[in-house]
């Protein structure tokens, strides 16, 4: 199937899964470095508590996103404008990312990032919404 918001919904899916990944890489270095015993009294650092955090991210408003995108697909009621809302979407949610996973600057930077991604999930659904009434 050769659909244009396929390919952002396989960049994000795939964002996930690094994520998912580095978590893993995360804990279990830190767990090799310190031992069960201790994770349990400190708890894991900041970063890794960072990265499981993003990681539950993925599955809040992007899921909004991949239900919205199989509805525009389905119906075939994808613009120009969908599409780039869906582009704008997933670098967003990429630079979201990296933000959160790195210095973790919540105001401006993250929080700022994380509200153009939703404003462009919302153009994206009142696009879609005026393309089926």
């Amino acid at each position: 199937m050769d659909h244009p918001l396929i390919f952002p919904m396989l960049i994000q899916m795939g964002m996930s899964l690094m994520i998912l990944l580095w978590l893993a890489y995360s804990r279990v270095s830190r767990i090799s470095k310190q031992g069960i015993a201790e994770i349990r009294k400190t708890g894991f650092p900041v970063h890794v508590n960072n990265a499981s955090d993003n990681f539950k991210n993925q599955f809040e408003v992007p899921v909004i996103f991949y239900v919205l995108s199989l509805l525009i697909i389905v119906t075939g009621a994808q613009t120009s404008v969908i599409i780039t809302a869906a582009w704008v979407f997933v670098i967003g949610r990429i630079i979201h990312a990296f933000i959160q996973l790195t210095k973790n600057v919540i105001f401006p930077w993250r929080f700022g990032v994380f509200v153009i991604t939703v404003l462009a999930l919302i153009i994206m659904l009142i696009s879609f919404t005026l393309q089926v009434i």
